[in-house]
């Protein structure tokens, strides 16, 4: 009997969904609500990385080999980011949840996921707009210590900027952006470096959220779309891990896909659409 190639899948589909399959089962990570055209270009990426025909042949060292599973995850776990994605939520944060913030003592803050830290400067940033800077410690982390170190240089085209200055100002910015950078150079450089009064305001850290635990108690944790790529028992874990770390009555500021997963009790939602919560002060300390 003839098989009808017409109607059949792609042969590289078929690959990327076994390969999509195994990081799930044998390490947990969920990249299926990924979107599928940037991941299909990221999957070929790892064809070159390893030097293989086709992708088929990189399952037998996923399965047996972590290292090579943490460098497939690095490559496909690199997030899209910017500064002050996302304004509304800025804007929250800045109205909101800083001034509640200015009541403790001190503050910690652990943002997860640092990405080229985009995201990390940005609370820098608001921190010292808010004049909390200097009672605030602000750890950053990532699984991938690539990006990790890229974030620490603090430095990114010009050219990258004009949409960041808008969210800039869309989430109520005080002054200009372009403050908080050293501005082009004049020898062909074409980047613009954060201050090194917000570069140092920062700790970059590697963590894992599958396998490491809690290290601070923190009053905020930002963890924005990070989520999105654990399965169903991992993102329980990290809401667990995130339960542990902040204190009660600190806040929770997840994507804008992600979600509680019925944790109301623990959780109180104070913006649900911008994805905001505050840690129920009968929750655990």
């Amino acid at each position: 009997m003839a098989l009808k190639r017409e109607s059949a899948r792609p042969i590289e589909a078929i690959e990327a969904d076994l390969l999509l399959l195994l990081l799930r089962e044998r390490y947990g990570y969920d990249f299926s609500g990924y979107d599928r055209a940037s991941l299909i270009r990221r999957l070929r990426q790892l064809v070159d990385t390893f030097q293989i025909g086709s992708l088929v042949e990189l399952l037998p060292a996923l399965l047996h080999d972590e290292q090579v599973a943490q460098t497939v995850i690095n490559t496909l776990s690199v997030p899209v980011s910017e500064f002050f994605r996302d304004p509304p939520v800025w804007k929250y944060l800045r109205e909101q949840v800083m001034p509640e913030l200015d009541s403790f003592p001190r503050i910690n803050i652990w943002q997860v996921g640092c990405g080229y830290g985009q995201e990390s400067y940005s609370l820098a940033i608001l921190l010292h707009e808010c004049g909390l800077s200097f009672k605030a410690r602000l750890i950053t982390t990532d699984i991938n210590a690539d990006l990790l170190r890229i974030a620490r240089r603090g430095r990114w085209l010009a050219n990258q900027f004009a949409q960041w200055r808008a969210n800039y100002l869309a989430a109520g910015g005080r002054a200009s952006l372009d403050d908080y950078f050293d501005a082009p150079g004049h020898d062909g450089d074409e980047t613009m470096a954060i201050r090194a009064e917000i570069l140092q305001a920062i700790e970059f850290v590697e963590h894992n959220l599958v396998t490491d635990d809690a290290f601070l108690e923190t009053q905020l944790l930002i963890c924005r779309n990070v989520l999105i790529y654990f399965g169903a028992a991992l993102q329980a874990r990290a809401l667990d891990l995130f339960e542990r770390s902040l204190q009660r009555g600190g806040f929770l500021v997840l994507g804008s896909t992600e979600s509680i997963l019925d944790r109301e009790r623990t959780w109180v939602p104070l913006q649900p659409e911008l994805r905001v919560f505050r840690k129920s002060m009968a929750g655990s300390k």
